[in-house]
This record gives structure tokens, C-alpha cells and sequence, in this order.
């Protein structure tokens, strides 16, 4: 069954579907008004409920609404913590409104994230890359105009032979920071995940390459090869005791930045920065100026979301005029404080891949565990746990992944069944493999 009844409305819907998504994504070039892609994100969830009560899926229904909670629960936390603080510290209105804002818009993100995967299925990923690709590319024509074709090119060659360290001018207008972080989710899924097309895989990758090497961070090229190499080897590995393995790497993962942290709070971050001269682009001056603002201890409790941003636009004596950290990692200690950040860090790197492996088997909770590694490697250097294209993508491709093995179960109502009938399903079905298995390998002996 088909969310659209008729091949030529799913043609007509796919094309709709295309436009808000070039619209979106030009939002993200720095093109269009901010709030345009939020509004598209509700006009989307709308399109997908009236799409329900007309032709009612239930089993992808209960699907997307798991997934919505797995995602939004650390906004909801975050907001909640907040809420506490807020009216502990006796806040203005503007204040609150200002922080609640950035949680209602990533609830818009996961909506749209949602509904688009429970109209168009395993086909969201390939729609929405046609969508990125236009809007990118526009801007890469728009560029390659006002410089001229041939600087645009030999620009691009420099960009990618000198690693970043010698951007011309139109390159450095190609430095989409919003996008080309949403083009590494896309280069990690075409890398790492089989569509039954393998000319449309390779076609999508090429593109998500190219766009991604013209935005090029230099942060996000090892996250994005980090992040397929540790699938494959998980892959090749296959852990047999994945949930301990997962709350063992959340626990270091957490213990290290927790470090990161005390280094940057004691100075000695940018000591060590200094000496080894790598330029910090002005993050000293903030690491410096925020630390005074918190203490690595289970005692703080944190200043509330969106600190950093109200207080850095307020405040006569603030340095510079960027309003954030570049730094998730501090920024949400600050704002959440040290058992918020902490369940943070435990749910994302480890209690989301347990749901995940449960119902829909270690393959798609290897490519969460990968998509996690390069969102949080970027998490490093920029402010990512709020842009619109990597939010929504990295979620958005575990979704398909883990429908596509949900809509493929033998199980008639997968998603109503108990996690207990999913298990045992799937071990039926693993025991069944193996005498297969066993059966070719015998045939084979006595040939």
C-alpha cells in the first residue's frame, strides 16, 4: 500500500515535494528569509495529516511517531531544564521567548523530518537531494556568473589541492556552513547504504561530493571519512554484545569531552594552541570570555537554552560580534549544565542505538553510531546542533534505513507488535538463514 493512491498524484506530489525542498535549502544558502523553511516544515506536516485521515497507514504512522520521540527528547529536556531555570532566575518574557524559539524550530524540523518519510518513504532521501541539488546548485551558477566560469573552476582546483588554505573569493562565497554539513550526511549515506539502484547510488554520491568539496570544512572531510569507515569495519566486526559496546564508547566519548572542557575552562586548550601555533580564528578570546560563566561541577545546574546568544548581544563588554561558541560541547554545558549534558551525551551515543538495534537489527544501528560520530565530531569546531540541513538529514536517512527493513518484515503489523514478537522474529528468521547456510555448504562438500 501506497501513501498516494495513483501513479500520476505520486508524480505530481514528488515534484511539490521537490520545490519546498529547493525552497528549504535556499533558505540554507543564505537566499531566502530564515524563517521560510520553518513554515515550509509545518506545510509539510499539514500535507502529511491530511494524507492520513484521505489514506491512513498506520504501521508507517507508528513508525514516524517513535522516531519523533527518540529525536525530540533531548530538545524537550533541554526546554524543560530551561523552563526550571527561567522561573528560578525570575526571567523576562523576551528572554524566554528568545530560547524557546530555537526548541519550537527544531520540533518544526522533526515534524517535516516525519511526515516526509511517512509520505514518500524510501523514496525521501533521493527527493530531497534533488531538492539540495537545486538550491546549491543555483547558488554555485549565481557565483560562477558574477566570477566567471573559468576563476570559479581554478579556484575550486586550489580549494581542493591546498586543503582549504588558499579560497578565492568565489569559493569563499561557496562556504555554505549550513549546507555543505548537510551535504556529509548525504556523502556518508550514498557511501554506506545499498540502494537497489547502484548507477542512482554512485550518481548521488558524485553530486553530494561535489557540493560538499565546493562548502568544504575542513572539519567535516575526516568526520565524513571517520564516520563510513567505522560502519564498514562495525559491519565487517559485527560486535556481538553491541549495547555494551555502545554504553562503553558513550561513556569514554563523554569522559574525554568532559576533559576537552576542563581544558578549555583551565586555559590550557588555548596554551597548548598557542604553542603549536594552530590558529583558534578568534576562539580563544571566546572560550576565554565564557568560561567565567560556569564550573565542571555536578553543582551547576546551568544559565538555561540560548544563553550564550541573548547574553552575547546584550552585553556591552562582549568582544566580538559573532553571538555563539563554536563549540557545541561548551555551549550546551553552559546552557543545560552538567546532568542535563550528561544524559545528553549517554542518550544520544548510546540509549537511541539501543531502541534502534531492538526493533530494526545492528545494520541501521551501525549507521546511527556513524552518523553520530561525524555530527559530533563537528560539534568540535562549529554550531551544528541547530542548523536546519544536518539536523534533518542524518535523522531523516536512519529513518528510511530502519523503514525499509520495518516494511520488509515478515511480520504482518511490525511496528504494533511487541519488541518481544520483533525479536523473536528475527531470530526465526537468522535460524533459518543459517540452515540455508549450512545446507548450501553441505551440498557444496559433496559435489
Amino acid at each position: 500500500m501506497d501513501v498516494f493512491e495513483s501513479k500520476p498524484l505520486k508524480l505530481v506530489s514528488a515534484a511539490f515535494y521537490i520545490v519546498l525542498m529547493f525552497l528549504s535549502f535556499y533558505c540554507a544558502c543564505y537566499r531566502l528569509p530564515v524563517g521560510l523553511k520553518y513554515a515550509i516544515n509545518l506545510l509539510i506536516f499539514g500535507w502529511a495529516c491530511a494524507m492520513f485521515f484521505l489514506r491512513p497507514m498506520f504501521n508507517r504512522a507508528i513508525f514516524c511517531l517513535r522516531f519523533f520521540a527518540l529525536f525530540f527528547f533531548p530538545y524537550l529536556m533541554f526546554w524543560m531544564w530551561s523552563v526550571a531555570i527561567w522561573i528560578s532566575e525570575f526571567q523576562t518574557f523576551n528572554y524566554i521567548l528568545r530560547g524557546s524559539l530555537n526548541i519550537f524550530y527544531m520540533l518544526t524540523n522533526l515534524m517535516f523530518a516525519s511526515a516526509a518519510v511517512y509520505m514518500f518513504g524510501e523514496a525521501t532521501m533521493p527527493l530531497t537531494l534533488v531538492g539540495m541539488t537545486m538550491a546549491n546548485g543555483l547558488v554555485a551558477l549565481q557565483v560562477a556568473a558574477s566570477a566567471g566560469i573559468g576563476t570559479f573552476i581554478s579556484e575550486y582546483i586550489r580549494l581542493l589541492i591546498t586543503f582549504a588554505d588558499d579560497t578565492g573569493g568565489a569559493m569563499r562565497q561557496m562556504e555554505l556552513h549550513d549546507m555543505v554539513y548537510g551535504w556529509g550526511v548525504m556523502l556518508i549515506y550514498y557511501a554506506i547504504h545499498k540502494e537497489k539502484n547502484h548507477k542512482t547510488q554512485a550518481v548521488c554520491f558524485l553530486i553530494s561530493a561535489l557540493f560538499f568539496t565546493l562548502g568544504f570544512k575542513r572539519i567535516a572531510v575526516p568526520a565524513v571519512f571517520c564516520a563510513a569507515v567505522m560502519y564498514h569495519i562495525l559491519c565487517k566486526w559485527r560486535p556481538r554484545h553491541l549495547q555494551l559496546l555502545t554504553d562503553v564508547i558513550a561513556l569514554v566519548a563523554g569522559g574525554c569531552i568532559f576533559f576537552y572542557l576542563w581544558m578549555i575552562k583551565s586555559g590550557l586548550f588555548v596554551e597548548l594552541a598557542n604553542e603549536f601555533g594552530v590558529d583558534l580564528m578568534y576562539r580563544d578570546i571566546l572560550y576565554g570570555y565564557f568560561s567565567q560563566f560556569f564550573e565542571l561541577l555536578p553543582t551547576y545546574m546551568g544559565r538555561g537554552i540560548r544563553f550564550i546568544y541573548t547574553y552575547a548581544t546584550e552585553d556591552p563588554s562582549y568582544p566580538l560580534a559573532t553571538a555563539a561558541t563554536h563549540n557545541v560541547y561548551l555551549e550546551l554545558y553552559l546552557e543545560v549544565g552538567f546532568w542535563c549534558w550528561w544524559i545528553w551525551i549517554l542518550f544520544e551515543l548510546a540509549f537511541r542505538i539501543h531502541r534502534v538495534e531492538e526493533r530494526y537489527t545492528e545494520i541501521p544501528a551501525y549507521a546511527l553510531m556513524a552518523m553520530n560520530l561525524y555530527v559530533f565530531f563537528t560539534y568540535l569546531t562549529d554550531n551544528t546542533s541547530f542548523y536546519y540541513p544536518i539536523n534533518v538529514l542524518y535523522r531523516m536517512a536512519i529513518m528510511v534505513w530502519c523503514l525499509e527493513i520495518s516494511e520488509n518484515s515478515e511480520l504482518v503489523d511490525p511496528e504494533r507488535e511487541p519488541l518481544a514478537v520483533v525479536k523473536e522474529s528475527r531470530q526465526k528468521k537468522r535460524n533459518k538463514k543459517g540452515k540455508e547456510e549450512n545446507v548450501e555448504e553441505d551440498f557444496h562438500i559433496c559435489v
